[in-house]
């Protein structure tokens, strides 16, 4: 996250987003090239749906088979933030099936900001995530990129004390603002790589 009274690099802590049904656990993208983002969730230990609100909107035919990847893919990293900083513990969340790059060692600064802090999150955040472009290659082997504009709404995603479990937010945070992310492919699965907050900007 990056807002959190920037006790957090995001708005209020990383967090998550999942429970939202895309059909099929499998699809097969434009190269021809089968993607399974079920897998990614069973060798995380966890579907995509930790507890997270997320409501999903697809783009343009053309891409939509990847539109519904990366959203997917979006879902996981959302409900491996939520776990990794309720517990205080990155491994084992999930992060690293979902996540590279600024975005996976994002979520490790996060985590660690809150620990020395003696905090934790409580709760989870609702996204609204929708794939405003996807580029790149599709043949086999070709690595693609993609787009999502969301708009994080942390009303239910608390900063708590982790011993006294009692409410340490901000006084004055912005409850909802835009969040722009990147996901990219990896080995012909899609991974997020980047997030950056808007926390200037409500939604």
């Amino acid at each position: 996250m990056r807002h959190m009274g920037r006790t957090l690099r995001c708005g209020a802590a990383i967090a998550a987003a999942a429970a939202f049904a895309v059909a099929g656990l499998a699809a097969c993208s434009s190269g021809g090239t089968v993607q399974t983002l079920p897998s990614q969730a069973q060798t995380a230990g966890q579907e995509p749906s930790a507890g997270v609100s997320v409501q999903a909107a697809v783009s343009a035919a053309p891409t939509s088979t990847a539109a519904v990847l990366v959203l997917r893919a979006y879902a996981g990293y959302w409900a491996a933030q939520v776990k990794a900083l309720d517990s205080g513990v990155v491994t084992g969340s999930g992060l690293q099936t979902y996540s590279v790059g600024p975005a996976l060692s994002g979520a490790y600064t996060d985590s660690q900001r809150l620990n020395q802090a003696g905090l934790k999150m409580s709760g989870a955040p609702h996204n609204s995530p929708t794939v405003t472009g996807v580029s790149g290659a599709t043949g086999s082997g070709g690595t693609q990129s993609a787009t999502v504009q969301d708009c994080l709404d942390i009303t239910d995603w608390h900063q708590i004390d982790q011993k006294t479990r009692q409410l340490r937010d901000p006084a004055h945070r912005l409850t909802r603002y835009r969040v722009t992310a990147t996901a990219r492919t990896v080995g012909g699965i899609w991974m997020i790589s980047e997030v950056h907050d808007e926390t200037g900007q409500s939604c």
